[in-house]
């Protein structure tokens, strides 16, 4: 009994020495003597106890030091030693606590959120989400975690990757929904969330996210009625929403009176705040050129934050518009230090490197004001033709590039690098036009690469960094079934037809669950094989000097658009020299192109309508093609790189002559790429198919409502005995058969029906199901060629600066070399006409391309004096590798087999008679 009671005082003293080494740490902190012998205590706290005191407690000390004492002191001083400290010290306690067994709850958590803030703090924001996520992968605490998400969203809208910070507000209102006990703060904070939504929306595009922006907001007022809150801040985040949409919307004088609105609260706005009022309101008051009053707030602005960028560009803005272009640029020049480095002296002519730009905390304001100097000087050559301001403008726009790049490489999620791409489509239009203001063509032609498919040449870069540093093989297929779960549980997602809240969201959680585990992934996966990391980031844009000795000789030419609702330019590339031209009218003659297409879609026109179209697409021809263009590149193997609503047209179905009418198909080889890099990169994927042809026709659709296609059947029957191979027909076409099957063979052969859906997502069609955009993305292929013999294959949403979402994207993405596909409803029968033709013409040699051309020719003598319309000939194109098929190692045609037989029968023949006459 004593043995016990001596324990029991043993312990007790145990305990109370353990905290009183704890409590004397916080005693020095809140005791009141100087700063530096504080310090000096605090030093020596450490020196003394650190062996000697428990790990658990040392932890709870180090994480004390680094709140209570280094990150309130920086608050108080902003000794930068200060803020370092509670990193490194906060930084100890983790690295203890997560090598202990056991923790009280919460203790964990609460050290992983402090050194996400103290990093956010110190404006080392990568680092900071690094902390975060390690908080929401490891953590146990959900508030902690919900807590971790906000943050997270914050701070991936701060460095620009929008879709990111979306995903994160979604986890945290999907977490929010599983958790009980909920106060009152804890359903305001969900309100915030909804409206930290509605203000990314904004950030987005105002007109095309305007359902997003109002859903959310009548998602927080919903929360905010509820809960009787007082809501003056709420009112002032949605009045700037509001002013911000109707300004966008060009409805100046609605946003000037939302803005004012936020104003008449102001006093509970700070400093920054009042200062983003201020330059909001001046935006709308400088488009109804108030100038005076537009100043007047910039300088309210200015004065309530000085260290604010945004205002100096719209002062530029202003003196811009009133010819003073010297105050112009200084204010521009400003805009851009004051994002970069304040220490900088501010001279117009100079630009910052981009390894500055890299530094620079706000990169999304810091595009936008170099843009708008670049624009600037456009417009000071415009007022006095000095080349030089020309010269300027293009370097400006080069290092605009570079950012837009920095940016998108940041993005983690495919939508925002989306966003980037789209954002930048419209400085390379600008840079175009001064690279033809100074006749410079191959700078333009490098601005035209850069504005195509970038993303598609980021995926094909990737694979070669995997070739070149050699990633294990498990690794690459890790991060392959990876990327596949994302794709088809969003497209699940994006598919479903349950209704209910919990379902909707037990869809969404799993969309959450499999990006995290992408992220963790790639995270160590750059820790892992950091050469993997670099390399795979450089999306190598083809030389002009590499371009034209591989693809330009005597026979072959380049023709390159660059094409945007306002202006168009275009590049032909010839061996013997260059035509750089500008497109004229580029309003009417967008607007155009889209009746055109009108009309090429049409398969009932009449004698009359196709006159009356030959005539309006030989005018359109001669905007796209001047004269002198056309002459250089008839009879010639033409590649095409489009853009924008160009490549929703087959240039083959335009008529160069009219009386009679003369396609251009019928004097010129035609084929398409997406850019002339991606094409380059593609040619340097090793493929290793096994089988030769695997062609699909589902023919019948009973259980997905769609029309038979009789021919369909046929078509590919006649294909199998060109290009010898296996077939799946009616109900052995099944979506699951052929994703098992596709990825081995040479060629793939689809003939069926393919459209878009209501969701602008295109799919194609299987005996007993659809396949979406999304699901091809999740597949791999080893295609020389895949033949989409189907309906809108090269149709989809279209993004500028990357081009039409289509499923023959999503084939070259997951693989394939070349495609084959359809810009329209294609025609079952003549269809199956130009399939046979076409592969007969690849089996003797053919490339794809003169191929596609003698199919469509001898169809269009076949029937011209029937008369029959463009649409149903033109629809299909070659895009992509042109190599003719019986070139590829390991293959021949099937007329080349036939012609091998024969020799060896007589080789045979031939031998066995001399055989018997030896005997």
């Amino acid at each position: 009994m004593k043995k016990l009671k001596r324990l029991i005082i043993f312990f007790l003293h145990l305990s109370f020495f353990v905290n009183g080494q704890q409590d004397q740490l916080l005693n020095i902190i809140s005791d009141t003597t100087g700063i530096e012998v504080k310090q000096k205590k605090i030093d020596s706290f450490f020196e003394v106890n650190k062996k000697s005191i428990s790990p658990r407690l040392l932890a709870d000390c180090f994480h004390d030091a680094g709140l209570k004492w280094y990150y309130r002191n920086w608050r108080k001083q902003g000794n930068q030693a200060d803020i370092d400290k509670a990193i490194q010290y906060t930084q100890q306690a983790l690295e203890i606590k997560k090598k202990l067994d056991s923790l009280e709850k919460g203790s964990l958590e609460k050290s992983m959120y402090n050194l996400g803030y103290f990093l956010n703090s110190d404006e080392r924001y990568y680092d900071a989400i690094t902390a975060y996520q390690d908080l929401v992968k490891n953590g146990k605490d959900l508030k902690k975690i919900q807590n971790a998400n906000r943050e997270l969203g914050e701070l991936h809208e701060f460095v620009g990757d929008f879709y990111k910070a979306l995903d994160r507000y979604e986890s945290y209102i999907e977490n929010y929904k599983s958790q009980n006990n909920l106060q009152q703060r804890d359903v305001l904070n969900l309100a915030e969330i909804y409206i930290l939504k509605a203000e990314i929306y904004s950030l987005l595009g105002n007109k095309e996210f305007s359902n997003n922006i109002e859903e959310n907001l009548r998602s927080a007022d919903s929360i905010l009625l509820s809960e009787s809150y007082t809501r003056e801040m709420h009112n002032l985040r949605i009045n700037s929403i509001k002013g911000n949409q109707f300004t966008e919307n060009e409805n100046y004088e609605e946003a000037v009176h939302y803005y004012n609105k936020v104003l008449k609260d102001s006093i509970l706005l700070d400093s920054l705040n009042l200062a983003k009022v201020f330059n909001m309101i001046s935006i709308p008051q400088f488009k109804l050129k108030n100038y005076d009053m537009s100043i007047k707030n910039l300088q309210k602005a200015i004065a309530f934050d000085p260290n604010y960028s945004d205002p100096y560009e719209n002062l530029g803005d202003i003196f811009l518009a009133k010819k003073n272009f010297r105050d112009a640029m200084y204010n521009y020049q400003k805009a851009i230090i004051w994002s970069v480095d304040k220490k900088s002296n501010i001279d117009p002519s100079e630009l910052p490197a981009i390894e500055d730009l890299e530094l620079a905390t706000e990169k999304t304001f810091l595009l936008g004001h170099i843009v708008a100097k670049a624009n600037a000087w456009l417009s000071y050559f415009e007022h006095d033709q000095d080349n030089e301001h020309l010269i300027k403008a293009l370097q400006t726009f080069t290092l605009a590039d570079k950012l837009v790049d920095v940016l998108r490489s940041e993005s983690t999620e495919y939508q925002s690098k989306l966003f980037w791409r789209e954002k930048g489509a419209s400085l390379y239009t600008k840079a175009v036009e001064v690279c033809f203001l100074l006749t410079k063509p191959e700078e333009a032609f490098y601005f035209m690469e850069r504005n195509k498919a970038l993303l598609l040449l980021e995926d094909v870069t990737a694979e070669q960094a995997k070739e070149i540093t050699q990633l294990p093989r498990q690794i690459i297929q890790r991060e392959y079934e990876l990327k596949q779960a994302i794709l088809l549980a969003e497209t699940k997602l994006t598919n479903s037809n349950v209704q209910s809240k919990d379902s909707i969201g037990l869809l969404k959680s799993k969309v959450f669950l499999h990006k995290e585990q992408f992220i963790r992934f790639t995270d160590s996966l750059s820790n892992s094989f950091p050469e993997y990391a670099r390399l795979k980031k450089k999306e190598a844009i083809l030389s002009y000097t590499d371009f034209k000795k591989k693809y330009i000789s005597d026979d072959e030419v380049v023709l390159q658009y660059i094409l945007n609702d306002k202006q168009g330019y275009g590049l032909l590339t010839t061996e013997k020299h260059t035509q750089f031209f500008k497109l004229q009218n580029a309003l009417d003659l967008n607007q155009n192109i889209i009746k055109l297409y009108e009309n090429l879609t049409n398969l009932r026109l009449n004698r009359d309508e196709i006159s009356a179209y030959n005539q309006f697409s030989h005018n359109i021809f001669k905007q796209l093609v001047p004269e002198q263009v056309y002459n250089d590149l008839k009879g010639k193997k033409l590649t095409i790189i489009p853009d924008y609503i160009l490549q929703q047209i087959p240039f083959e179905s335009f008529v160069v002559e009219n009386t009679p009418a003369k396609f251009f198909i019928e004097d010129t080889e035609i084929r398409y790429a997406y850019s002339m890099s991606y094409l380059d990169a593609k040619a340097h994927i090793l493929r290793t198919p096994k089988k030769e042809l695997y062609a699909v026709a589902p023919i019948q659709f009973a259980s997905l409502g769609l029309p038979s296609l009789i021919f369909s059947g046929a078509e590919i029957e006649e294909v199998q005995k060109i290009f010898p191979g296996n077939i799946s027909l009616n109900d052995d076409a099944t979506k699951s058969t052929f994703v098992d099957n596709f990825k081995d063979y040479r060629i793939v052969h689809l003939s069926t029906h393919a459209d878009i859906g209501e969701n602008e997502d295109p799919w194609i069609a299987f005996s007993d199901d659809k396949m979406f955009l999304n699901e091809i993305y999740a597949t791999k292929n080893q295609a020389e060629m895949v033949v989409l013999s189907a309906c809108n294959t090269s149709i989809g949403e279209l993004k500028k600066g990357e081009g039409a979402m289509s499923l023959a994207r999503g084939f070259f993405h997951s693989g394939a070399k070349s495609v084959v596909s359809s810009l329209w409803s294609t025609y079952d029968k003549s269809s199956k006409e130009l399939m046979t033709s076409f592969y007969t013409a690849l089996s003797k040699g053919d490339t794809k391309s003169a191929a596609m051309q003698k199919a469509k020719v001898d169809y269009i003598n076949k029937y011209r004096e029937s008369a029959i319309a463009p649409a149903y000939w033109s629809a299909l194109i070659v895009i992509g590798d042109n190599t003719p098929l019986e070139n590829q190692k390991g293959f021949l045609p099937f007329g080349a087999y036939v012609t091998l037989g024969v020799l060896l029968t007589v080789v045979f023949y031939f031998l066995s008679k001399r055989k018997k006459q030896n005997l």
